[in-house]
């Protein structure tokens, strides 16, 4: 039994209404809190949805904690055995409203926003299109029109430098475990730099322009990354003939072409025989290819012109021609043919003789009739000859940007309708022995390669002792699918064919319109401002979620630890000018070239972050040990585990061009 004693408030004037009110303060606390749309609401259930698919180890994303209200207990994280740790907001910290223009940071907005935002995204196609296609709120977001924009990868290649096997089979191991691929250049690529009579324009401190001739070798390259052999018959069964008309830059885009068709369950790949690398006939007319090369063709053009060159020197024509030239000129010495000696002619007759059949007429030069093949940029259409691809085929050159802006563009062909798939490739041989003498001394007369000799002294991302780029060589595949054609496969094919390796969410690329060489450090910040900002309306992902959830595979290129001019000090200025400080302090920045070298118009980073978001390992940064202070505190990689959802990719090229992409695990709804 209970009993209640009701007193009269009135003749309590301790517990009066009025005093109650005032204490409560009821009113201003109501009016304290922040007022939000809706649909916030929704956002955080996605969030928390996204996160139970994620996972454990977990790290939450708030918006900022001053807008949670005063006693609110908060999650800290999830570590990997699943035990949570929270805290709390200390009662009496005032709220906070967020503000435009403020430092706090909105909450993603959600999907019940973006049609009415559907204005504010910047790119026509992977930005207005996927937001109109969004679903209006209380439908179903798997609808058929979201699955015919949304982009899967399913397959991808690398061709690595380093190695006599150019497409090993634990390739993307070897990128994820950093393995080093740089190695020394022989005496006789260094002496042929050397006598290209290389003069390099040098700044001094008072800004007085010296020229500086480089003529020892201790000042020329001295380290690349440069491709095994391989062949296009022995391994897919090209016939000879059509496999002499490339190039060696698009024997091995083609070959990372195949090589992830296989990956993608398109083609068996059982054995070399043509028939195992060609697409089934319902597949072919809805595959596309793209092709990005930096220096495309340039292999054959360069190589053919120093053979007709070096047949016409008499240093390097052919022996027998070499005795003939002798004999000559021993004749207009002595003035008469019949001055020389019967002693002198048997030993004509014999070099003669040990000629015959040795060198024969190998250096008489005789035009190759595959010329115009060779140097006509034909590697997109000859992957497509070979595997059957008769969808949209093109190839594209953003110098160094070149494969990050192949996928946007394939990614444009898909959410186009254009294309069900698209095989995207890249290759380039800048460290091959024909193009290294030229492109070397190119970057070392732009003071833009190093010279040291040894790889733990050259290949040196972000560190205050890079000094100049270590050139590179290669060639990537990638397949990207509409989620509906991805589908669709899955109906045909036995399981297990093959699988989703992740999402590609969003792309952009444009051009700073500003330099030939240099970056528009301004110009490449307001575009990842722009990228960031239609991923946000697009997809609902925030920056912080980003950050806290996402690595960054940065350009880098290890040019010299200049605050005004050097890849790394353009990128971090970027980066916090679109994060800001707090985020990229906690983004992983992780870098491939420091193992592979500069593969030009090759991004080994696309295809390297598809395998984190699969394996979530990340490869570490080489021989990072300075700080650069002018680039800050940064969250470098040192290798190993690690839980992602995204990886941003940043990529630019001679030319002002601008690529950037992110991609999502697979499980990304």
């Amino acid at each position: 039994m209970y009993n209640f004693i009701v007193r009269d408030p009135t003749t309590q004037s301790k517990f009066t209404c009025q005093s109650m009110s005032e204490t409560m303060q009821l009113t201003e606390r109501l009016e304290s809190r922040e007022e939000v749309h809706p649909g916030e609401l929704d956002h955080a259930l996605e969030t928390r949805a996204r996160m139970h698919r994620a996972g454990a180890p977990y790290s939450p994303v708030y918006p900022t904690i001053g807008r949670l209200f005063p006693g609110t207990y908060y999650l800290n994280g999830i570590d990997s055995q699943w035990r949570r740790t929270y805290s709390r907001v200390p009662l009496g910290t005032p709220v906070e409203k967020a503000k435009e223009g403020s430092q706090y940071l909105d909450l993603a907005p959600p999907i019940v926003l973006r049609l009415a935002q559907h204005d504010a995204v910047s790119h026509p196609v992977t930005g207005k299109l996927q937001v109109m296609s969004s679903t209006e709120e209380g439908h179903d977001q798997h609808t058929e029109v979201r699955r015919r924009i949304a982009c899967v990868i399913t397959g991808t290649a690398a061709g690595l430098p380093g190695s006599d096997q150019v497409f090993a089979p634990d390739n993307m191991e070897r990128l994820l475990r950093g393995e080093q691929c740089v190695t020394p250049l022989s005496e006789e690529s260094k002496a042929s730099m050397l006598e290209k009579n290389v003069v390099q324009l040098r700044k001094k401190a008072d800004g007085a322009v010296e020229k500086v001739k480089v003529d020892g070798e201790e000042e020329v390259v001295k380290l690349a990354a440069q491709l095994g052999s391989f062949s296009l018959t022995d391994m897919y069964g090209v016939p000879a003939g059509l496999a002499q008309t490339m190039d060696l830059a698009a024997q091995v885009a083609v070959a990372a072409g195949m090589e992830a068709l296989k990956n993608a369950g398109l083609v068996s790949g059982a054995t070399n025989d043509p028939e195992d690398w060609k697409l089934e006939e319902r597949f072919r007319d809805g595959t596309g290819v793209v092709y990005a090369s930096s220096f495309p063709a340039m292999d054959a053009a360069v190589g053919e012109v120093m053979r007709f060159l070096k047949s016409q020197t008499v240093g390097a024509a052919g022996a027998m021609r070499l005795v003939s030239a002798l004999r000559e000129r021993m004749v207009q010495n002595m003035g008469d043919e019949k001055s020389l000696s019967d002693q002198d002619e048997a030993a004509f007759a014999q070099l003669v003789s040990s000629c015959t059949g040795m060198n024969g007429d190998q250096d008489i030069y005789q035009f190759d009739r595959k010329f115009l093949f060779r140097v006509l940029v034909l590697g997109n259409a000859q992957l497509a000859q070979l595997a059957g691809c008769r969808g949209p085929n093109t190839q594209t050159n953003a110098a160094c940007a070149g494969t990050t802006q192949a996928i946007a563009m394939a990614q444009d062909m898909l959410i186009s309708g254009r294309a069900d798939r698209v095989v995207v490739v890249a290759g380039d041989n800048a460290s091959g022995a024909v193009l290294l003498p030229w492109l070397g001394s190119g970057f070392r007369a732009l003071g833009a390669a190093t010279t040291k000799a040894a790889v733990e002294d050259a290949a040196l991302p972000f560190d205050k002792r890079r000094s100049g780029l270590l050139l590179g060589a290669g060639g990537i595949g990638m397949v990207l699918e509409t989620e509906m054609s991805m589908l669709a496969r899955q109906r045909y094919m036995h399981p297990g064919a093959f699988s989703v390796k992740a999402r590609l969410l969003h792309t952009q690329y444009s051009n700073s319109a500003f330099h030939g060489a240099a970056l528009d450090r301004k110009h490449i910040g307001s575009e990842l401002k722009r990228f960031l900002e239609d991923i946000e309306i697009v997809h609902g992902i925030s920056k912080a979620e980003l950050a806290t959830h996402g690595v960054y595979f940065s350009h880098e290129t290890c040019t010299h630890a200049s605050s005004a001019s050097s890849c790394a000090g353009n990128e971090v200025a970027a980066l916090r000018s679109a994060f800001g400080d707090e985020l990229v302090a906690k983004l992983l920045i992780l870098n491939t070239k420091g193992y592979t070298g500069h593969p030009m118009g090759v991004s080994f980073e696309d295809v390297a972050a598809v395998e984190v978001l699969m394996q979530q390992k990340v490869p570490p940064v080489p021989n990072y040990q300075e700080k650069d202070d002018y680039l800050g505190d940064l969250k470098i990689s040192k290798g190993g585990h690690y839980a992602c959802r995204y990886a941003i990719r940043f990529a630019a090229g001679f030319g002002s061009q601008v690529a950037f992409a992110l991609y999502a695990t697979a499980q990304y709804e």
